[in-house]
């Protein structure tokens, strides 16, 4: 049965019929390693400055021809500065079939489709590359037209528009006139979430090119289009694990499948082979719902609110008492009755009789998300074997979330079958290949070009408080202070938790002469570039920032960790991951954490010629029993516990811009 979903298209993905798209061939490929190394030497001797040959990179060239020639599935653990991406886009080109690459951070997706994907087909005949994302990430041009002639922006349920989100909104609008893809990621600016959100779709929502006024013109269908004529398609994994919820149904057909930063899947895909549900949703419909339905209904919608608040005031009583797994008989007593209350809902937006396009587009946008919201509720009522029901909390809401404890099995049945897949990222956990169900897989390993015990330091500081303890955030203060005045500024400070960077970092830029950049103050993209473009910005960032961005040179010198990036330890997929294992910390929670420490580190030395350091401000990396493990992981840089010799260091590197 397939599982919940947001489908771009309710109906199997159609090949176009016409000679434009990629012709897929049945035949076992065989791809030339030798041919592939010379389209290498090639695309390097035109780089800037001549590019440079690297061992790593020609090793694992030859290790996915073969892979990609037999059809066996192959994870590669490629350290950093090997250019994975060169090593696996040459022969995925040279295959002459349509090879999907699917990338974990927007950060690596933008370098493989602006950068790394063009530079490949600019050498190689007949290569087009693609992106895709989900349709919501593209404006619609027909809630464009729907409100662009209207005096007053509303949104679906009737309210007004605020006055600062009816701005984005406008500009949003003129952005609309100029931009070739509607993809919000091109925005020059940070937009508010309501403001996109009045102006595009969900899948859900989407009237579909065949139904809808602007469907010849629609961004995301036009996407689509250029996805069915690539032979290069880049996606995001998010997007890769929704195909798989839908019976592959979303993406065009394709054998071969890279999954570059391969150490997110299995939560990713966890997460997306789920489903989550929360109070918002069943206020949403009735938003939407009552303008729509005659006064027959009111007294449903209004129920449905009503519900909808006690339902998520007994989640959060249940969240608060600790009970993060299954739900209180409050709880599922509150859900039974949205389900009946949903369903009355859902039968009458069915009835409806539009009055023209406008009122069509509107019962859609409405009735999508409903049926979607009643078959979320049926899946809460009936959690699956090897799955998990549990309440998680994101900003004020809480949440109940339906994941995969294990992802293997799944995948062993709806995917290793019919792809071949390069799973592949600078730091591969021993354990991945046995969690994602590639049984007896190993694990092929190319190591970094990179002099790390000449060009780097790995520095814990000696004295210092634990994490825990009651002074350990005015330490991180402190001592973030005189590194970031030694560097001058030329600082990635990467940190574990939101709320502690923005107090850390509220704190460190009074103190400092140099520029603080905070995440979530501008758009990804845009703090980036202030980032390389300032030699002497620092950037204060969570989440994604701690894999996929690339500041190479002189405009990062020194990298700080607050912590070691272990889960919580009440987190309920974690726990039932533990549930299950043996060694719960050395398979579950220590892989975990060291891979995504080994990222954090890898953000330092991007080429031959950078140097600096990566300052851990977590006692146990030097005094844990496990430390050898994840020091197993990590670059062989020097190691230090000497401030004054860090500051030497950065002092010196500050001095001699030219050296990088």
């Amino acid at each position: 049965m397939v599982k919940s979903f947001d489908p771009d298209e309710e109906t199997t993905y159609v090949e176009p019929d016409d000679e434009r798209g990629v012709q897929l061939d049945e035949d076992v490929v065989a791809i030339d390693a030798e041919r592939a190394l010379a389209l290498l030497d090639l695309i390097t001797r035109d780089l800037p400055g001549g590019g440079e040959s690297r061992d790593g990179q020609r090793q694992m060239i030859r290790a996915v021809a073969a892979a990609l020639s037999r059809r066996k599935s192959t994870v590669i653990e490629a350290g950093t500065g090997i250019g994975k991406s060169l090593a696996y886009l040459i022969p995925a080109v040279m295959s002459g079939q349509r090879v999907v690459v699917a990338t974990a951070t927007k950060n690596l997706q933008d370098q493989l489709a602006q950068k790394d994907a063009p530079t490949v087909a600019g050498h190689a005949k007949g290569v087009r590359v693609a992106v895709l994302k989900g349709k919501q990430n593209y404006v619609c041009r027909n809630r464009i037209q729907s409100v662009s002639g209207a005096a007053q922006l509303s949104f679906d349920d009737g309210s007004d528009v605020p006055q600062g989100v009816a701005d984005q909104m406008r500009r949003i609008l003129r952005w609309a006139n100029e931009t070739e893809t509607g993809d919000r990621d091109e925005l020059p600016f940070e937009v508010d979430q309501r403001a996109w959100r009045g102006l595009s779709v969900t899948p859900q929502e989407c009237l579909h090119r065949t139904n809808c006024p602007q469907g010849q013109n629609c961004f995301a269908e036009l996407a689509k289009d250029r996805a069915a004529e690539a032979s290069i398609l880049i996606v995001n994994t998010h997007l890769y694990a929704s195909h798989i919820a839908s019976g592959s149904m979303l993406l065009p057909a394709h054998d071969y499948v890279v999954f570059d930063e391969a150490h997110e899947i299995v939560d990713i895909f966890a997460s997306l082979l789920g489903t989550s549900l929360n109070a918002t949703r069943l206020r949403a419909l009735a938003g939407v719902a009552r303008p729509l339905l005659d006064s027959s209904f009111h007294e449903r919608v209004l129920e449905l609110v009503s519900v909808a608040d006690r339902f998520a005031a007994s989640l959060q009583a249940q969240y608060d008492s600790g009970a993060l797994t299954g739900l209180a008989e409050d709880c599922l007593r509150e859900l039974g009755r949205a389900n009946e209350l949903v369903t009355i809902l859902v039968e009458g937006l069915r009835s409806l009789e539009p009055g023209g396009a406008d009122s069509e587009a509107r019962k859609i946008r409405a009735l999508g998300p409903a049926i979607h919201l009643a078959n979320d509720l049926a899946r809460v009522n009936r959690v699956r074997d090897g799955e998990l029901l549990f309440l998680s909390k994101r900003d004020r809401e809480v949440d109940v979330e339906i994941s995969l404890v294990d992802v293997g099995p799944r995948l062993r049945d709806d995917l290793w079958g019919s792809v071949t897949a390069i799973l592949t990222s600078a730091t591969i956990p021993d354990t991945l290949p046995a969690s994602l169900g590639l049984d007896n897989t190993a694990i092929e390993r190319f190591e970094s070009p990179f002099d790390y015990q000449n060009n780097s330091l790995l520095y814990v500081p000696e004295g210092f408080p634990g994490r825990n303890e009651p002074n350990a955030e005015a330490a991180i203060i402190d001592e973030l202070v005189e590194l970031i005045r030694a560097a001058g500024g030329r600082t990635l400070a990467l940190f574990t938790n939101r709320a502690v960077m923005n107090r850390v970092a509220e704190a460190v830029e009074p103190r400092l002469t140099t520029t603080v950049l905070v995440q979530g103050t501008l758009s990804r993209q845009r703090i980036i570039e202030e980032f390389r473009d300032n030699a002497e910005a620092s950037l204060f960032a969570v989440t994604s920032f701690w894999q996929g961005i690339d500041v190479p040179g002189h405009s990062l010198s020194l990298v700080t960790i607050d912590r070691l990036p272990f889960a919580v330890p009440n987190d309920p997929l974690a726990e039932a991951r533990r549930a299950k294992s043996q060694r719960p910390f050395y398979e579950v929670d220590l892989p975990r954490a060291t891979m995504l420490l080994a990222q954090g580190v890898g953000r330092l030395i991007r080429n031959n010629t950078d140097r600096g350091v990566v300052a851990v401000l977590d006692t146990r990396l030097a005094q844990s029993s496990y430390r050898a493990a994840m020091f197993k992981k990590l670059p062989a840089m020097k190691r230090t516990r000497d401030k004054a010799q860090v500051h030497a260091f950065l002092e010196e590197l500050r001095e001699s811009p030219v050296v990088r």
